[in-house]
């Protein structure tokens, strides 16, 4: 399934960071969005690194993902639908039924990533982003 997305544009944290919106079919809630934030290396690299965040958290460790950069990583992170850059104003924050419903922005992300001449991704994640990732 192809999820549709707009192109990066600069992202709140400045510095080389941009971020993406991936859409997503309406739920119980209505219209879902998520949104990939990026650092790329000063060199080009086939590795990357996709960090999910915890509950009640949104991506702005701007030093993890300068931390992945100096050992050769491309850094991505998701903001979760319902989260941080992700959540709409008709969304109850947080508001999911199921853990699995962020399967749907990962694959669309890892997806992202690997058209994007990656072809070894770590997945990681902190709290509640740990159990996700390993779920996933």
């Amino acid at each position: 399934m192809t999820i549709p997305h707009t192109d990066y544009i600069k992202d709140i944290l400045g510095d080389r960071f941009e971020q993406m919106t991936l859409n997503f079919p309406d739920d119980y809630e209505g219209q879902v969005v998520a949104t990939l934030i990026r650092k790329k290396t000063s060199n080009p690299t086939k590795k990357a690194a996709l960090y999910i965040h915890g509950y009640i958290a949104y991506f702005f460790q701007t030093e993890m993902a300068e931390q992945f950069n100096l050992h050769g990583y491309d850094f991505y992170a998701l903001d979760l639908r319902k989260y941080g850059r992700s959540h709409l104003p008709h969304q109850k924050l947080y508001n999911i039924h199921d853990l699995n419903e962020y399967d749907a922005e990962i694959s669309a992300a890892l997806d992202i990533i690997g058209q994007e001449v990656h072809d070894q991704v770590l997945l990681c994640g902190h709290s509640t982003g740990g159990l996700i990732t390993t779920l996933f």
